[in-house]
């Protein structure tokens, strides 16, 4: 477990280069390649982290005021993913469900089961969280290990049925995304996506970055976009003139550099995925392999951040109405964006339908983040967390793992169960998940085919 913690250790920026190094050499690349683009790699996600990172500075003393302003009191307090990576990093099980999950992954490749090579170790985690909270709740070590194995395989087929649309997306070719709380809304926006479809009127609506820009020219564009929204969220936090005049500019950066630094990423990523494909095809010519890494890539459009952006606000504000709703957001609102990113991939880039679908997928993570909070609390004093005492503990980036709370409220629910047959139970329903996420992305395919269709008759 110390080894695995230690690698961990290092961070994404320097553990996702280390496995896409030794992945390139694998496959066949040159040591100088392997290393270049690896390393290119890194540089990429250190950029993205820094960024990140100035983008949630940014964004903090703005929410903290929009908070306070609103004089908001809630049950429960949003302490940030901080929070459940602190305990799910010191699980028993981390080791375990490392190489389970690992091994897995390599036996579903082997047999076809799934074409994704999930790399972003980093971020396997993850999985790690999903089998802790069942264990609170079950009582059972090797029932948690099983809700971790079995989180992993549908967030697999997720990241399959996804790849084409984040490919074409990000113009990136042989990837898809794995990142757990990011894919589990994937298929709740690409059916949202079906449903606007439907509705009169409003499926005209197309609020494209291109778009824009091609009609308002400057003011259309991303760096101006970012500036109007940074302005935004400095008045809307009611911050001194200046303060706002900054946010204006440092949201203006966000926007230009962020995509700029993904761009970096891919440019390091492309090659690797370019050679492992080409291994694979001479090999097995029947076979495809995507690499699997974390949501951050979908930030090379910039109509993804834009969206996640606006959805600060609009998050404490729905936070406030919503029924059931008991939690407050605080840590984890400057990390949106990253939350969200479904909801404008799975329509493409329209911003419209991208709020649409952010505003459901937030409503989502507050009911869940405000029912997990009793075995958040629980493991936050378990693992010895500082937390405060007057609230009770839990995170948007928990309520966001809704696979893993979808197999939390089964084993809460039929905990008296026998064993053999909970997890027998969990099995079917596993199979169940996949088979519908089969038919969403079945539909998704075959409208996204009609539409082409119908495009190049007009044309």
């Amino acid at each position: 477990m110390e080894v695995v913690q230690y690698i961990l250790g290092f961070g994404p920026a320097v553990v996702i280069p280390m496995i896409m190094f030794l992945f390139a050499v694998l496959f066949g690349a040159k040591l100088a390649d392997a290393a270049k683009n690896a390393m290119t790699v890194g540089i990429g996600f250190l950029g993205l982290s820094l960024l990140i990172g100035f983008m949630v500075t940014s964004l903090s003393s703005s929410t903290e005021a929009m908070v306070k302003n609103l004089n908001l009191h809630y049950e429960v307090l949003d302490l940030g993913w901080p929070l459940i990576s602190a305990f799910s990093l010191a699980a028993l099980s981390l080791p375990i469900v490392y190489a389970l999950c690992f091994a897995t992954n390599l036996l579903m490749i082997s047999t076809n089961t799934t074409k994704t090579l999930n790399v972003d170790f980093w971020n396997y985690w993850h999985f790690v969280f999903a089998g802790i909270i069942v264990e609170q709740v079950t009582g059972s070590f090797w029932m948690g290990i099983f809700a971790s194995w079995i989180t992993f395989i549908i967030t697999l087929k997720i990241a399959d049925y996804i790849a084409p649309h984040v490919q074409k997306f990000c113009d990136t070719p042989n990837v898809t995304i794995t990142q757990a709380e990011i894919v589990a809304w994937a298929p709740l926006a690409f059916l949202m996506d079906r449903v606007i479809d439907r509705i009169p009127l409003i499926n005209k609506i197309d609020l494209n970055l291109s778009k824009i820009e091609a009609k308002l020219g400057f003011f259309g564009s991303p760096l101006a976009m970012g500036a109007i929204l940074g302005v935004i969220i400095g008045m809307l936090g009611a911050l001194p003139f200046s303060d706002i005049i900054k946010s204006g500019m440092n949201f203006a950066a966000v926007m230009v550099l962020l995509p700029t630094m993904a761009g970096v990423l891919v440019s390091g990523l492309v090659p690797i995925t370019e050679i492992a494909s080409e291994w694979v095809k001479k090999r097995f010519p029947t076979k495809s392999l995507y690499f699997g890494i974390s949501g951050e890539i979908a930030f090379k459009n910039p109509a993804v951040l834009s969206v996640g952006i606006l959805m600060v606000p609009l998050t404490i504000l729905i936070s406030t109405i919503l029924p059931f709703n008991t939690m407050m957001p605080f840590a984890d609102i400057p990390y949106l964006p990253i939350f969200v990113v479904f909801g404008t991939v799975a329509c493409n880039g329209n911003m419209f339908r991208g709020l649409i679908n952010g505003i459901v997928i937030v409503c989502g993570i507050l009911w869940f983040g405000s029912d997990l909070a009793v075995v958040s609390q629980a493991l936050a004093e378990k693992a010895q967390l500082n937390v405060p005492k007057e609230m009770m503990a839990s995170s948007i980036d928990g309520g966001s793992h809704a696979i893993s709370y979808i197999f939390y409220k089964i084993f809460e629910l039929l905990k008296g169960m026998n064993p053999a047959l909970l997890c027998l139970f969990s099995i079917v329903v596993t199979g169940m998940i996949i088979y519908v996420l089969k038919l969403i992305f079945n539909i998704n395919n075959k409208s996204t085919a009609a539409t082409s269709l119908t495009a190049n008759k007009v044309d």
